[in-house]
Formats: C-alpha cells, sequence, structure tokens
C-alpha cells in the first residue's frame, strides 16, 4: 500500500475566478433549518434505484439498523432525480458540486472535450471538473475532508485531493483467473506430499507469480481421498488448509509493490484427476498520506478485486468459470472492504466531511437485471435466480451500513445516502454511428480526410453525443444536422425506435447539458436499448450486459436514492430532491458555503 503524493512538482493549480457565484440550489428548510455546524457522512452507492429500495424495504428484507434505519428514525425521499445524462461520473461530479454538466463540463462518461482534436476522447472520471467540489469547500474554509473512493477524487493533482483518503484502482495487476489443473500437474515431494505449482498472469502481459499447493486428505479412513489443498504460510497471515468452496488469501509480491488478492478452491478430484482454483484480481490498494495507508495496513484491508463478470460468463456457457454464488460473494468481499476502510476513517478525530462510494449494487445491476423475454438467456428460473443474487448485493451494503452508524455519534453527525442514478432492463445495443455512415458523413479509419463535413458518436449506456466535425454552427451545418435528428429519429431497428429523444446543444440547455464538451446532439435511447460502440458497421446487435443507465433522469427507473440520519435532520418521508441539491444540504449541515461556480483551469507544468 502506498501513499499517493498531492501533486507538489507535478500539477500547480490555477483557478480563474469569473464571478464566483453560489451555488443556487437552496437546502431544504425542513432538513437543515438551525442546525447547529456538525461533521457530515455522504455516501454513494452507485446504480441504488429508489424503486428497489422501496420495494425490499416493503418486503421485509433490510436489517433493523441499516437502511430500515433510515425508514424508522431519518428521512428518506421519494426518490433522486438525476442530472442528465443518469452516468455515473456526470452524476457523481453533480453531487458533490451541487452543479449540472452544463458548469462542471462532466457531459458523459465518455465525450470530446471541447477544442481538442477530434481524434480524442475524454472520460468523464478524470477531466477536468469546472466547478469546485465538496472537498475543496471544505479546505477554502478550514474544514477537514476525508475522501474513500469517490469519483474525481482520485488524487491526480491538487483539486482532486482531499486531506487524506484511499483511490481504488480501476486496472489489476493481474486479471482475475479460473486455473485448471489435471493429475499430472501435481508431484509428490520430498516429504510424501503432493504438490502443484500455480502460475499467475500471462507473461505477455507481465510478470507472473507462482504459488506452491500442497494437497491434503482431511478423514482417517485408510484411503486417500484429497480433499482441500494447502496454503503457505504469509507474515502475518497463516496459511493452512483450503477446502473446496472455501475462500483463502495470498500476498503477491509485485515490481511495484505488494498487492494481495483472494482465492478459492472451486472443484478438487478425490484423486486429483481434475481440479479449479479461482484466482481474484491482484490489486494494489492507494491511500495517502503515509500515515493513513500504515493504518488501513494495519487492519489487513486489501482491496479485492470487483466481480469478475468475464468468469461468470464463461461458467454460464460451460467453459471454465465461476458460478453466481461465487460471483456474490466476490461482490461481498469488495463490500466489507469498503465499509472497513470507512468506519476506520470515521474513528478518526481529523475530519469534518467524509465521503464513500459503493459500486457493488450498480455491478449487480449491470450483469445481472434480467427481467425481459427479449433479453438473451431468459427463463423464468434464471429471472429468479439473478434477482435474489440482486438482493444478496443489496443486503452485503446493507450490513456495513448497519455496522457503520452503529459506531457513529448521531447526536454529533449527519448520514446521508445517496445514489446516482437507477438501472434500466436493456436487450439490444446501437451504434449511432452505423447511422451516420449511412449519411456519408462517418470518417474511415486509416482514409484520407473527408471533403466535406463530418460526424461521429461518442457515448454508452443510454446517453450519446454526436459531434459534427465542422461549421456546426453555418447554415450548411445547421441543415446536416436537422437532418442527423430527422434520421434519429426515425431509425427503427426491427421495426422499433431505438431512440427516445434528440436534442441539439441549444435544446439541451433545458436540461443543463449545454457545455462545449456536449454533442452538437445528444441521444437518449429508448428503453431495452443501449450505445455501445459495434464492430464491423453493424448496427445493432444483442446488449452485453443486462442492465443499463444514462436514459432520460425523466423515467422512474433512472431515480436514484436519498436518505438521512442524525443531526439536523428531521425524520420521515421527505419529498423528490435532485441530484444538485446534495452538495448545498451537506454545506449547510457543515455550516459552510457550498461549493462556488467558477470557471477553473488546470496548468501541468514540467518535473
Amino acid at each position: 500500500m502506498s501513499p499517493v503524493q498531492s501533486g507538489a512538482g507535478r500539477f500547480s493549480v490555477l483557478l480563474l475566478a469569473v464571478g464566483l457565484a453560489a451555488c443556487s440550489q437552496a437546502p431544504d428548510p425542513a432538513s437543515v433549518a438551525g442546525a447547529q455546524p456538525h461533521r457530515v457522512i455522504l455516501i454513494s452507492l452507485d446504480g441504488a434505484g429508489n424503486s428497489v429500495l422501496q420495494d425490499l424495504y416493503k418486503q421485509g428484507a433490510l436489517r433493523k439498523g441499516g437502511f430500515e434505519r433510515f425508514f424508522r428514525d431519518g428521512q428518506v425521499a421519494d426518490g433522486l432525480i438525476p442530472v442528465d445524462p443518469t452516468l455515473t461520473s456526470t452524476n457523481h461530479i453533480s453531487l458533490a458540486t451541487g452543479f449540472p454538466p452544463t458548469a462542471t463540463g462532466i457531459v458523459g462518461n465518455q465525450f470530446h472535450a471541447g477544442g481538442a482534436p477530434s481524434s480524442e476522447r475524454a472520460s468523464g472520471f478524470d477531466a477536468l471538473i469546472g466547478t469546485e467540489t465538496l472537498w475543496e469547500a471544505a479546505r477554502r474554509q478550514g474544514r477537514k475532508a476525508g475522501v474513500l473512493a469517490w469519483p474525481g477524487a482520485d488524487a491526480n493533482g491538487e483539486r482532486r485531493t482531499a486531506d487524506w483518503g484511499l483511490v481504488v484502482p480501476n486496472t489489476a495487476e493481474h486479471l482475475p483467473q479460473v486455473i485448471t489443473l489435471s493429475r499430472a500437474d501435481w508431484h509428490p515431494g520430498p516429504d510424501a506430499k503432493t504438490s502443484a505449482r500455480v502460475t499467475v498472469g500471462n507473461e505477455k502481459d507481465g510478470p507472473t507469480q507462482t504459488l506452491d499447493l500442497v494437497a491434503f486428505d482431511s478423514t482417517d479412513d485408510g484411503q486417500v481421498n484429497y480433499d482441500g489443498v494447502t496454503l503457505p504460510e504469509e507474515p502475518g497471515r497463516p496459511g493452512g488448509p483450503l477446502e473446496v468452496g472455501k475462500w483463502g488469501h495470498v500476498t503477491w509480491t509485485l515490481p511495484n509493490g505488494t498487492g494481495a488478492s483472494r482465492l478459492k478452491l472451486l472443484a478438487l478430484a478425490p484423486d486429483l484427476s481434475s481440479a479449479s482454483l479461482f484466482v481474484d484480481g491482484i490489486y494494489l490498494t492507494t491511500a495517502y498520506p503515509e500515515e493513513f495507508a500504515s493504518m488501513l495496513t494495519r487492519r489487513g484491508l486489501d482491496r479485492p478485486g470487483p466481480p469478475d463478470n468475464v468468469s461468470l460468463s464463461a461458467g454460464w456457457q460451460g467453459k471454465p468459470g465461476i458460478d453466481i454464488g461465487t460471483w456474490i460473494e466476490q461482490a461481498e468481499h469488495l463490500a466489507a472492504f469498503l465499509g472497513e476502510s470507512l468506519r476506520t476513517a470515521s474513528a478518526r478525530t481529523d475530519w469534518d466531511l467524509l465521503m464513500g462510494y459503493f459500486p457493488v449494487i450498480d455491478t449487480a445491476g449491470h450483469r445481472l437485471l434480467l427481467v425481459d423475454k427479449r433479453q438473451p438467456d431468459f427463463s423464468p428460473q434464471r429471472q429468479d435466480e439473478l434477482a435474489r443474487a440482486r438482493t444478496r448485493v443489496w443486503q452485503a451494503v446493507d450490513e456495513e451500513l448497519e455496522k457503520l452508524i452503529a459506531g457513529l455519534d448521531l447526536s454529533r453527525t449527519t448520514l446521508v445516502v445517496v445514489s446516482d442514478h437507477g438501472m434500466m432492463p436493456v436487450h439490444t445495443a446501437v451504434d449511432p454511428n452505423a447511422l451516420l455512415a449511412e449519411a456519408g458523413l462517418l470518417a474511415k479509419k486509416d482514409a484520407a480526410p473527408a471533403p466535406g463535413p463530418v460526424a461521429y458518436a461518442v457515448g454508452d449506456g443510454g446517453a450519446a453525443h454526436i459531434y459534427l466535425e465542422a461549421g456546426a454552427d453555418t447554415a450548411a451545418g445547421a441543415g446536416i444536422l436537422a437532418d442527423l435528428a430527422s434520421r434519429f429519429a426515425a431509425w427503427r431497428i426491427e421495426g422499433e425506435a431505438p431512440i427516445e429523444k434528440v436534442v441539439s446543444r441549444q435544446e439541451a440547455a433545458r436540461m443543463g447539458l449545454d457545455h462545449p464538451n456536449s454533442g452538437d446532439l445528444i441521444l437518449f435511447a429508448r428503453e431495452g436499448y443501449v450505445f455501445r460502440q459495434l464492430p464491423n458497421g453493424k448496427s445493432a446487435a444483442p446488449a452485453p450486459v443486462y442492465g443499463a443507465h444514462g436514459h432520460l433522469s425523466s423515467r422512474p427507473e433512472m431515480h436514484g436514492i436519498y436518505m438521512a440520519l442524525g443531526a439536523g435532520v428531521t425524520p420521515g418521508a421527505g419529498r423528490t430532491i435532485r441530484a444538485t441539491e446534495v452538495a448545498p444540504r451537506v454545506a449547510a449541515w457543515l455550516g459552510i458555503s457550498p461549493p462556488q461556480r467558477q470557471a477553473v483551469a488546470e496548468a501541468r507544468l514540467s518535473q
């Protein structure tokens, strides 16, 4: 676990204030009027839909000390309306700033930044944020903020770094693997023990890791029937037996630090004729400063991988892979890691604002939201199985919330739980670039520049931006855009329209989406459809996921959650609120002014 430097020596932040106007959204008087300044914890449960939360509550599927505590002693809104598009990066930045994309500039998970070369694509997760964030506002006003894994707070530069925090990497040092063994892989050793050496990783992608397993027979029946393996001992972590269906833990020495992973013995034939082992992804957990990193290390908190969709798909197809139970256990491991990290952080004394993030409900929605007969491999039995799995993931997060609440002094702390969006079932992926190619506007790879205007689509989920290469503000460009808007509105896939709404950048002003980073046209997919770049010029294909978001925020399926508990909160049902209202409420409870609306430029300096 290594600390992240604050960016000194790498980045210099130039704040160019252009009318430092305070956020226009006002906090709810019923929630914060007369409240004394106190600590606030803001947690985002990515992908947690309001309708799902309400249903689980009505079913009695929630813990009395977790989600249910908010219904009993706190405030639960009728729903949280995200900003458009209802995507993760866009809404997490709006939740953390109080401003829509027209001010933040984060118009999607992927987009073309205004003024950049046409070939460049920007990520909403690491792009420049055009307004002040909560952690910046707190720092400006002499308060301390800890941020754990919140999108946009990746410690990459001063503006994206809190006083202390945790950065959860999206890339693994080694990807998850299902390793199969045959009888030929086992060899007797000098101590009469039978062992096998497992290699993790691929030499083409980087250094490999090795692990020696020793087979054992726990029975005393006079016959050799192997039923488990023994893991090697590690400093501070005893090795020992690993039975079929159980998880173990291994620490790996990597070129850039020490990583850890969990592994599960999936199967083992008694005669060792076959065996399979699942090794989770190997990640480096990064925290800052060193003092906080050391605190997490002492607690034995090693970042597990996210649920492995690739291995789950392989298992579903009858190939070496994992089953849904193992996938759920992975989600539970990640929820437990983030929950324990958050509880460790909340026990510190040097914070006024603490922000945390859980992605596992979103992951479950993408992978497991099988409810439509048009979705691939649908069956009633599979639908029920995946519904139970999604509930288990919600309950894993519920358990972590219960543990957190149990350790808080709610007379001095406000706990706010939100989500960025809900989730919608999808069955078909469509590629807007196919229609642009049909219109003769799409540039071809490795071809000479087109003599006339060129258009291209960038986006994912339920929203896509259409950019016109040049001349969008001319009469000719306006004509091209009008023609494209008509084409997209009339587009049909097997007789059905995949597009629900087409707006120009100017029309998007009513949606808070008129920014130079936005497309000249913005498309929103209809229910059941998702935008995806498809190979070989295809216009449509079966959706690679079961659930998606990015669709219009007016759709109830896209509504997120808002719950508050503790100091300054008036218990009872609350009205529907908007994502842009969250940051002003948090600031009011903290006793500070909300994040400011300001133009910000960040200049990279040489070492």
